[in-house]
């Protein structure tokens, strides 16, 4: 009995849940058809109507409606016609769909808001007598489209943004395009200027004698270059690099032709007149032309290029008067602000020892410079030429020295042994520099005594790095050898007995 009864109220719940699902889908229905009502057209859906003539015919179909109350006053006017039975077809997107995707699709319109609502019919006139109203009136906007943009200051800044890189784009492709069509004229022009002056220079050099050079007039040379562009720029800068180039590979008469043939053409002027110029491009090159076909009136000129500030300026400038001038005394470095490289340094000491039997050079002011880097390279002169008489000034200088000069008198003290000087080396010895302890400290086994002994003692009590002691031990092997291994064997460390060792292996005597 108590599973029949279980049974029985099961059978009425589910009986009771159809009912409740069969009156909730046929209210969606109702919901459904009267949306349909109210909207009439929705969004591709399309309505058409099937019905028989006689009940024994195939069905007919209606046109397509897109209006749903069309289709149903279309179904009312064949119920009327007593054509029968009628069946309602649903269409989406031209496919015929059953009422129950219809519901679906629907809910789905009206979830979004997909539709516009149907209006009133009675509101229609009044509201084409108004549209008729307002196009009877002309159209002003509210607001203009020009000053819609201009009061939209980020959407400004950003229009001139992209004028400003189109137009600097433009400016660029210009530039560009002029350079390049420059430079092609150029060489263009340097390369038919190059074949006009080969011919002529061959004629020079091999067929004239340097008597026969010597006596042409200026007429006469510009004569057997054959050309109208001669006073052109371009071609006089084309002439002096073929010259020049013929000169540094030739030697001899060839060289004294193409000297002549340089200043006969007025070249020479036309080079001093680069070194006027304010552009120091124009000023590098006019000094190495005059540099290359030794133009000596151009040395008056070089002197105002010595103290430029344009660091190739002054390079050249000093090589090209050193070359040309009669004065190589050095003299101009005394007043020279910019720091002294050590490539100058070196091409400097080069054209001094090639031409020191013409005169002494003046170290004296140079060691005085308010320059230390010419300061130091006065000392190194001192040292590299021998000169004994300015041992006295350096060591007057020496204690305001800085450190760089420092380094570089005690090298020149020790390549010129100069004894006189062991009491200032004494007092550099104690000094708390490595580098300058240890110069001190091979400068006194150079010019060391008793009293040096001493203190490359006293200093060995402690440990030294092993620099510094190497130098210590070498010196004392040369002043007092026996003090050296007592020192050794007293002291007990073993960077000393290495050192030892290495200062008396022959092998290692230069190491």
């Amino acid at each position: 009995m108590l599973k029949i009864k279980i049974l029985t109220l099961f059978l009425i719940a589910f009986i009771g849940k159809a009912t409740i699902a069969a009156g909730q889908k046929q209210m969606d229905s109702l919901a459904t058809v009267s949306f349909l009502k109210e909207i009439g057209e929705v969004e591709l859906m399309s309505y058409r109507l099937s019905f028989s003539p006689d009940g024994r015919k195939p069905k007919e179909f209606s046109s397509k409606f897109e209006d749903f109350n069309a289709v149903l006053s279309f179904k009312d006017s064949v119920e009327s016609a007593g054509l029968s039975p009628q069946q309602l077809h649903y269409y989406i997107s031209d496919e015929e769909k059953d009422f129950e995707n219809v519901m679906s699709y629907i809910d789905i319109i009206q979830d979004n808001d997909l539709y516009i609502a149907d209006q009133d019919p009675g509101l229609s006139n009044g509201t084409d007598q108004l549209l008729i109203a307002a196009n009877q009136l002309g159209f002003k906007p509210f607001y203009r489209f020009r000053s819609r943009i201009l009061s939209d200051i980020k959407f400004v800044i950003l229009i001139g943004i992209l004028l400003l890189f189109v137009i600097t784009f433009l400016l660029l492709l210009f530039f560009i395009f002029v350079v390049k069509a420059r430079n092609a004229r150029r060489e263009r022009l340097t390369k038919q200027y190059v074949d006009i002056c080969r011919e002529p220079l061959s004629a020079f050099l091999f067929t004239y004698s340097v008597d026969e050079v010597n006596e042409l007039s200026f007429d006469e040379v510009v004569g057997l270059f054959d050309t109208k562009e001669f006073k052109s720029t371009a071609f006089k800068n084309t002439l002096i690099n073929e010259i020049i180039n013929l000169n540094k590979n030739l030697k001899g008469d060839f060289k004294d032709k193409l000297r002549i043939i340089y200043t006969k053409l007025k070249l020479d002027n036309y080079s001093i007149k680069k070194l006027k110029s304010r552009n120091w491009e124009m000023q590098a090159t006019g000094t190495m032309e005059v540099y290359e076909m030794n133009i000596g009136k151009a040395a008056l000129h070089l002197e105002k290029l010595l103290h430029s500030k344009n660091f190739v300026v002054r390079s050249n400038a000093v090589r090209a008067y050193l070359h040309l001038s009669a004065n190589k005394d050095l003299s101009f470095l005394g007043k020279q602000t910019y720091p002294l490289s050590r490539w100058q340094q070196m091409w400097l000491y080069r054209v001094v020892r090639n031409t020191s039997s013409m005169g002494k050079v003046d170290l004296v002011r140079l060691i005085k410079s308010e320059n230390e880097s010419i300061r130091i390279f006065g000392v190194k002169l001192v040292r590299l030429l021998g000169r004994m008489e300015i041992i006295e000034q350096l060591s007057e200088m020496f204690s305001a020295a800085t450190l760089e000069e420092k380094y570089e008198i005690l090298k020149t003290f020790k390549s010129l042994a100069a004894h006189t000087t062991i009491e200032l080396v004494h007092g550099s010895f104690q000094s708390d520099d490595l580098k300058l302890a240890k110069l001190s400290a091979e400068l006194m086994g150079v010019i060391g005594n008793e009293i040096s002994v001493a203190l490359i003692m006293e200093k060995l009590k402690s440990e030294q790095p092993f620099a510094l002691e190497k130098s210590m031990l070498t010196s004392l092997s040369y002043l007092d050898p026996e003090m050296m291994n007592w020192a050794v064997s007293h002291f007990k460390r073993p960077q000393m007995e290495a050192i030892q060792l290495h200062i008396k292996d022959t092998l290692l005597e230069h190491v």
